[in-house]
């Protein structure tokens, strides 16, 4: 991020410098806008038209193929054949919610706790990283009976209006409410010294919102600050901030949206919330 452009505006389309495109570009780019509005972000300075997607690569409507290492959703590459016939074979069977017994999902439960930590005993489903991240901010709260929530200085974590006020990175003309305290990303450049660093920031933004009435709630982080630039290393570093979170009473939140689910390599999970607190 520069000090200048948000995250999502360093490769936003710019409608305004829009030259030389053929008609029937220009048309569909004059559709997008009329039915999804400004707020809706199209990339690069000319918008691709996806039309299909395989494996690791993705093809525009001009049968050229990118390797896809920008869309950060699927998990095990596009159109998997045994997920597309998974599918299809439950679709064909039962589509409903989780308020009745039902074997496929409490097996599938059962499947992701075990390869959680033996403290993170229950899981709640949710439909998109918004809403677990809005859900993980009423534990943590009511955990913890206050409001107080620390992120990064570049963080996005969602669209509900709870989690935009965590989302630096969403704020184009105001900071984040008075409830938040951000802290910059863990230095690259920090060396051995990255996690004592960063928990020391955090242990100082504790005390900023303790001070200030909010109390702490938690802190919440993409595991891989991947709005922030990638900071990933050295494995464990993060073991520091969150002796700090939890010594100050607070809760740990690991958006997983986007690392979660082996997309990094390893791990799982949507945002996972962490505590010392007794649970029911």
């Amino acid at each position: 991020m520069t000090a200048t452009k948000q995250i999502l505006s360093l490769n936003r389309f710019d409608a305004s410098k829009a030259t030389g495109f053929d008609a029937t570009l220009t048309d569909r780019i004059a559709r997008r806008q009329a039915t999804f509005g400004a707020s809706s972000v199209l990339f690069y300075e000319q918008p691709i038209e996806m039309v299909r997607a395989e494996g690791a690569f993705m093809f525009d409507a001009s049968g050229r193929r990118y390797l896809d290492v920008y869309n950060n959703v699927p998990s095990i590459g596009h159109c998997h054949p045994r997920v597309v016939e998974a599918i299809s074979r439950q679709a064909a069977v039962l589509n409903i919610h989780t308020r009745y017994l039902n074997q496929t999902v409490e097996a599938y439960a059962e499947k992701l706790l075990a390869s959680f930590p033996s403290p993170l005993s229950n899981v709640v489903l949710t439909c998109t990283g918004s809403e677990s991240n809005d859900l993980a901010m009423r534990i943590a709260s009511t955990a913890t009976n206050a409001k107080g929530f620390v992120v990064t200085k570049a963080a996005y974590h969602g669209n509900t209006a709870m989690v935009t006020e965590i989302s630096p990175s969403s704020m184009r003309t105001r900071t984040p409410a008075p409830f938040v305290r951000t802290v910059p990303a863990p230095a690259s450049d920090a060396g051995p010294d990255v996690a004592s660093s960063f928990a020391a920031a955090i242990r100082t933004a504790i005390a900023e919102l303790q001070e200030a009435g909010h109390g702490f709630a938690g802190l919440i982080v993409d595991t891989i600050f991947s709005s922030d630039g990638i900071y990933a290393d050295p494995a464990g570093f993060l073991r520091d901030a969150a002796d700090v979170v939890r010594e100050a009473g607070g809760l740990f939140i690991a958006d997983e949206v986007q690392p979660g689910f082996g997309r990094t390599g390893g791990g799982c999970g949507a945002s996972r919330v962490t505590t010392s607190f007794p649970t029911s």
